[in-house]
């Protein structure tokens, strides 16, 4: 289309404004789908510093109320989810490619953005009833289901409740047996040798500008001086990496094979990727008391979902000639999977660890706030204290070992497309 654009004498303004973008609506659309579930997932972080609305609810109710903070977390997921829906039902109809979509499956999506906008009046309209009407013994509503709430809370922070006996020695297990050696070596091992080490990684995996990179950041992380509690923040982030991996690649391969898998993961995926992530922290505040591990859990489901969709996608979008190939040689479906399937969509799987690492990342600082150490605890020092200056300076290691963690995992794909043509 491009071409033949060219080709009638339109100049490069012509071909961008009338033809590549309204082409391009449908993934426009999907970018402000995207852009608007991750805004709505940081409305927390502006009310750490007075930003006001449900934000300012879910961070005031941190220590004082973790009832009424659950509740305002899951009041944003219900506006994300909705949100979600109506802007994707609009991206599909003004795809000029809907001609593959049948009248019943516009009828659909018509109806999707129906029942979206109803649902937000409908909720706004029980928020209005729960605040204004009355139930027995002259409470609100409201107060009725903060209360079966904070009666959960309890219930699971009790040393003799089931959950408590599941969920303690599991946290106690990974501070012992994996954080805590983990955070040892990385911290006592000779700065050179982790720089060393971190910048071989990023040369055979992304290349050498990406591990040019990779070493000045780590360079400027012991510049700072803030080299211990980044090592203590990259041993959170390694830990809560390859759980979310695991998990994001198993599901996703899962979901890529089975259409019942991934209609099922879909809404869950949205409730983990829109619930501001101090609520993931609290419900594990109670679960694992221990200070470090409800930032590791928080990170997993907070990292995972967008492992799942990176891997299912890739998965999905390997060439069909590929698979029939491997059918007419009389692969399996198991072998069509492991050794055409998984290995076609590498770098998807690639991106997903890239992703689910700044993820993991965005987390575990947030989990400084409840003490979990490293950088994120010198940030929330920083706020809470007043003392800007060890905030920047953190925030600014926190940056750089963003920045590094990326350009390790990032992956080369120029490189690996040559190699395979």
């Amino acid at each position: 289309m491009v071409e033949a654009a060219e080709a009638l004498g339109s100049t490069g303004t012509q071909v961008l404004t009338k033809v590549q973008l309204p082409l391009a609506r449908r993934m426009l659309l999907l970018g402000v789908n995207q852009t608007i579930l991750f805004a709505l997932s940081m409305v927390v972080i502006a009310g750490l510093i007075g930003g006001g609305g449900l934000g300012d609810v879910v961070t005031s109710g941190l220590y004082s109320n973790p009832a009424l903070a659950i509740l305002a977390g899951f009041a944003i997921v219900i506006m994300a989810i909705a949100l979600d829906r109506a802007t994707e039902a609009i991206a599909e109809q003004t795809d000029p490619a809907r001609r593959h979509l049948t009248d019943a499956a516009l009828k659909r999506l018509r109806l999707l953005t129906v029942a979206t906008a109803l649902g937000i009046g409908l909720a706004v309209g029980l928020a209005y009833a729960f605040g204004a009407s009355k139930i027995y013994s002259g409470r609100t509503a409201l107060d009725w289901l903060l209360a079966q709430i904070q009666s959960w809370l309890d219930y699971i922070q009790d040393p003799g409740s089931f959950v408590f006996g599941i969920t303690e020695p599991i946290g106690n297990f990974l501070i012992e047996h994996v954080l805590l050696p983990l955070q040892d070596f990385l911290v006592e091992t000779p700065w050179f040798i982790t720089v060393a080490g971190l910048t071989a990684i990023a040369l055979v995996v992304s290349g050498r500008r990406p591990a040019l990179t990779a070493l000045a950041m780590l360079v400027w992380i012991g510049v700072l001086g803030v080299w211990e509690p980044a090592m203590q923040t990259l041993s959170q982030v390694l830990v809560a990496t390859l759980i979310a991996v695991a998990l994001g690649v198993v599901l996703g391969v899962w979901a890529a094979e089975s259409k019942a898998v991934s209609r099922a993961l879909r809404p869950v995926n949205d409730v983990l990727q829109t619930l501001p992530q101090l609520v993931y922290i609290i419900p594990f505040i109670y679960l694992m008391p221990v200070s470090i591990v409800p930032g590791i859990v928080a990170s997993v489901l907070y990292a995972f979902p967008v492992v799942v969709r990176l891997v299912e996608r890739g998965v999905r979008d390997v060439a069909p000639e590929a698979v029939e190939a491997a059918g007419a040689f009389g692969a399996t479906r198991r072998q069509v999977l492991v050794k055409v399937k998984v290995p076609l969509a590498g770098d998807a799987i690639m991106l997903g660890v890239n992703q689910g690492i700044i993820m993991v990342l965005a987390v575990v600082v947030i989990g400084g706030l409840v003490g979990s150490g490293g950088l994120g605890y010198l940030v929330a020092q920083g706020l809470q204290r007043g003392e800007f200056g060890l905030g920047l300076v953190a925030s600014l290691g926190i940056l750089a070992l963003g920045i590094a963690l990326d350009r390790v995992t990032q992956g080369n794909r120029r490189r690996r497309g040559d190699i395979n043509v």
